[in-house]
């Protein structure tokens, strides 16, 4: 099974940005699932059309997810403070209880599932998403702090991009040969990024297709949460 984690939806200049329309277009026609990470602040500044086009990919079986309330990041001397790595345990519950909140009110969506931004996390962000049952998935936790979330773990040989933003068939096609006996591959990527030159978007798409090939399930982490709890 495969998990298409997709990250970065923003409320751009009033738009949802093409390269998110490109992607949801291309994936939809392939009649492939996939999933959507939602920073929280677009929320509190998008409008109805935007709101209506997130809750129409919800309702084709997108997974939208919890991808963080500001995806920001600030020095403080020589330390770079993330949004879950370095703030503490009330600043990164707020955090990420303003997301969910804004989600119901705004979508009529509660968001299950949670990837940080920049995929970065430390000691407080295990105990602030214990504040939040709703959330059961946690994609790509990095620390080993205790948690009672259900972990979708990253192989960072299997991604879409190489390096960040870019996507590369053959480094993906080496990594996915190395790891296609795993129950499940979380793959990550930017659709944001992929407008910017037209052999991004034409990896990805040439990704998809070799993956419909090798007749993988492209199932959302909610999901697959769900399908584990049966077994």
């Amino acid at each position: 099974m495969v998990i298409l984690k997709l990250d970065d939806l923003w409320f751009e200049d009033g738009l949802v940005h093409p390269g998110w329309i490109q992607v949801v277009d291309f994936l939809d026609s392939m009649e492939v699932k996939g999933t959507i990470g939602i920073v929280g602040n677009s929320l509190e500044e998008g409008d109805a059309t935007y709101f209506n086009w997130i809750k129409e990919r919800h309702d084709e079986g997108y997974e939208i997810w919890h991808h963080g309330f500001c995806h920001c990041r600030h020095q403080v001397d020589t330390l770079e403070i993330r949004e879950y790595r370095g703030e503490d345990l009330a600043a990164q519950t707020t955090s990420l209880l303003k997301t969910q909140q804004l989600a119901q009110e705004k979508l009529g969506i509660t968001l299950r599932s949670f990837g940080a931004p920049y995929n970065s996390t430390d000691q407080y962000t295990a105990s602030a998403l214990a504040e939040i049952p709703a959330l059961k998935v946690w994609m790509y936790k990095e620390t080993d702090c205790s948690t009672d979330k259900f972990l979708l773990p990253r192989i960072a040989e299997v991604n879409i991009e190489y390096p960040v933003h870019q996507p590369d068939f053959e480094q993906f096609k080496a990594g996915y040969e190395q790891f296609k006996n795993e129950p499940i591959l979380v793959i990550q990527g930017h659709p944001r990024s992929w407008a910017e030159e037209e052999y991004r978007l034409e990896t990805f798409k040439k990704i998809i297709l070799f993956l419909l090939e090798e007749g993988v399930t492209f199932v959302t982490p909610y999901e697959y949460y769900l399908k584990q709890r049966l077994f």
